[in-house]
């Protein structure tokens, strides 16, 4: 096994391979693109077995539920419908390639504050609307071979424990026929973690899983060997299906991919997930400027950026065959369209040094970025200090934020901001530049990417897979309670590390319910700094024509209701060619309690000047996402039979909503839905029980 995210590195052999750096996962995400996203699998299933591995741990699939997650950079998006189409095409691609995929972490994995011991208390309807759907929507399109149990005590009982989690959602609501592995030190008894079906512990050596604790719940009869048959069966099935046990994984093959190739594939998805945040017609850059300034420290504005693959702080990642920094690409682009620009790296070091450069250049590109990593989250939502020497016996924090001060009070006004982050940064400084571009993580291709977007060599086209608040405390993260939770006597250890220190429990509660995201900020008619789905273009595109017509399951004109087609034309008003993702929304009746629209489709088209496409997506109830229901819990009161319950479709009035963000939708229609009782009835994906229809 080696780890998954972008790039592959470590695993079982120890010694890190050759591996294409990809952007960070938010920037797939970014893309809207499906084949973009099977692409990165593809890439990642091939390196994994080029490296004599079976089996990728990832993709990593928990919601970006606030932006002070410490994972953020592995995890898609806040929505469950991007995060659950785009972690399948991944999985596709990876499984294509002769490996085994593994879904992480499920679930309620949204924080890293005392991961090992922390609790989450998830209302019912939350859970399966938001934080189970991206997985459900994986497991019935995709076929993962494996899923990894997360490590938060979930409604009361530790997720690798819990057979509401991976017995009665995972294995009986949703078929699943693969096995389950634990989170490193994630399991917390041995009788629990087998009757949930906990199939495989991971850890250095095992801790519930020995031979002695074994043999004594056998002795005690508090397990049967039928058990223990039925954790080992899933994984040999899964191997044989596979031909893992077959053809002995025994050699390096890197002669099997081409990484030229690969770094062309993981610079267009630099390209296409990169968001132009804002554009006071400066961009993109021409052949005028004689001077641009470079400044920034070393991990974004002089070597490429690429996503961390460490529970350190010390930018760790892939070892790439090959990288190209910010220099390296403007230099080549500047020379490739034939221009005359000198441009100059400072380092950002000095900030009076660097304002100096700034001030005495035609134009100026700051690189700023975060460091977040794994076992930590994020202490601020601005710029943090960075660690530069951190191998050396010193410690050298750079801070950035006087930098960037500096630098905006010399030549705020020629200043092109490139930002390299995680996620949502906050930016007081905003009015004062005329453009910033958010470049996420770019990976390998760093340079070439983000200096072929900047002259508009590529037009961009990535749109914000998270929303972009305004202060340090809203949404979802508004309450120490909801994030990072408060400590409460459980009767269980609380505090960092695998085993606590003895403090009472950390419970992070989602009183926030189904308004996350996007979500909070429509229903509490709240403006976002950024929304969901947003990103501009170096052209513009007109949206008209939206049409909706019902699409009946069966023969006859008595067949009942199977979804809707939504059709609209889109059209580039604009003078250069360019790409926009367009999204469809619904809005359910008012019975279904929801708190606004939510996503259901999305497609990207690519439109020369002047030209139109008409864009048709089907939305069928039977899709795993649900998309014309919501679910009612048994007992919404009791959090620990947080599965059961059914999914209702209810008759009534759905509005689609067509655009170009969540909160950008000028197409709008309503049209009555009867979903009448009939052969598709409870019928999701691949024929699995999905739900009832309510009348």
């Amino acid at each position: 096994m080696t780890n998954g995210g972008t790039g592959v590195k470590g695993g079982s052999c120890g010694n890190d391979p050759l591996a294409t750096g990809l952007p960070s996962t938010p920037a797939l995400a970014a893309t809207f693109d499906r084949e973009l996203n099977y692409e990165a699998g593809r890439i990642l299933g091939e390196e994994t077995r080029a490296f004599a591995h079976h089996v990728l741990l990832g993709p990593g699939m928990n919601l970006i539920r606030h932006p002070y997650g410490g994972r953020n950079y592995e995890y898609f998006s806040e929505d469950p419908y991007l995060t659950g189409t785009l972690a399948t095409e991944q999985v596709k691609g990876i499984q294509a390639q002769g490996v085994q995929a593994q879904l992480k972490h499920l679930a309620g994995n949204e924080q890293e504050t005392e991961r090992w011991t922390m609790g989450v208390q998830v209302p019912s309807q939350a859970m399966n609307e938001l934080y189970m759907l991206p997985f459900e929507m994986t497991v019935k399109d995709a076929d993962p071979a494996s899923v990894m149990c997360s490590f938060p005590d979930v409604n009361g009982t530790y997720a690798c424990d819990s057979s509401e989690l991976l017995q009665d959602a995972l294995r009986g609501n949703w078929g699943f026929d693969g096995y389950v592995m634990s989170d490193r030190r994630a399991i917390h008894d041995t009788v629990a973690a087998i009757k949930a079906g906990t199939n495989v512990e991971l850890d250095w050596a095992p801790q519930y899983y020995t031979e002695e604790k074994i043999q004594d719940a056998l002795d005690s009869g508090a397990v049967t060997e039928e058990d223990i048959d039925n954790l080992l069966r899933p994984r040999y099935i899964k191997m044989i299906e596979y031909g893992h046990m077959d053809e002995p994984y025994d050699k390096f093959m890197p002669e099997i991919f081409d990484p030229i190739a690969n770094g062309a594939s993981a610079r267009k998805m630099a390209e296409e997930g990169s968001v132009l945040l804002k554009n006071d017609n400066f961009l993109p850059l021409d052949g005028e400027p004689e001077t641009i300034a470079l400044i920034g420290l070393e991990w974004f504005g002089e070597e490429a950026k690429m996503s961390p693959r460490s529970v350190r702080d010390n930018n760790e990642n892939v070892n790439a065959p090959y990288t190209v920094t910010p220099q390296e690409g403007l230099e080549n682009v500047i020379e490739e369209l034939g221009y005359d620009t000198e441009v100059t790296y400072n380092d950002g070091r000095d900030p009076e040094a660097a304002a100096k450069l700034a001030a005495e250049s035609d134009v100026v590109l700051l690189m700023i970025g975060d460091n977040p990593h794994e076992t930590v989250d994020r202490d601020t939502l601005g710029f943090p200090a960075i660690d530069l020497d951190e191998h050396k016996d010193r410690e050298d924090w750079v801070e950035q934020e006087p930098l960037i001060d500096a630098v905006l009070e010399a030549n705020a006004e020629n200043t092109a901001v490139v930002l390299k982050t995680s996620g949502t940064v906050l930016m007081p400084w905003l009015d004062e530049v005329p453009a910033v571009l958010q470049a996420w993580y770019p990976g390998m291709e760093d340079g070439n990417a983000v200096a072929n977007l900047l002259y508009g060599k590529v037009n961009p086209s990535g749109k914000l897979p998270m929303t972009w608040g305004a202060t340090e405390r809203e949404a979802a993260f508004a309450t120490e309670e909801q994030f990072p939770g408060t400590r409460q006597d459980t009767g269980k250890p609380g505090g960092p590390g695998p085993y606590g220190d003895g403090s009472d429990q950390l419970i992070a509660k989602y009183t926030e319910g189904l308004e996350m995201g996007y979500r909070w900020y429509e229903a509490n008619d709240v403006e976002p700094i950024f929304p969901f789905g947003y990103g501009l273009s170096y052209t513009t595109f007109e949206y008209e024509d939206l049409k909706v017509k019902k699409v009946r399951g069966g023969n006859g004109n008595n067949s009942s209701l199977a979804g809707i087609d939504v059709s609209f034309t889109i059209t580039n008003t604009g003078d250069v060619a360019g790409k926009e993702a367009a999204q469809v929304y619904l809005t359910l009746p008012n019975e279904a309690g929801q708190p606004t629209k939510r996503l259901v489709n999305f497609e990207k088209v690519y439109l020369e000047p002047g030209e139109s496409e008409r864009v048709t997506v089907r939305i069928n109830h039977a899709d795993s996402n649900h998309p014309f229901s919501y679910f009612i819990p048994e007992e919404p009161d009791n959090l620990a039979n947080w599965a059961d319950g059914e999914w209702a479709t209810v008759d009534g009035k759905y509005r689609v909503h067509v655009g170009g963000s969540s909160a950008d939708t000028p197409l709008e229609k309503d049209v009555p839905l009867n979903f009448k009782d009939g052969k598709n009835k409870g019928k999701g994906n691949n024929g699995k029980n999905n739900g009832n229809n309510k009348s």
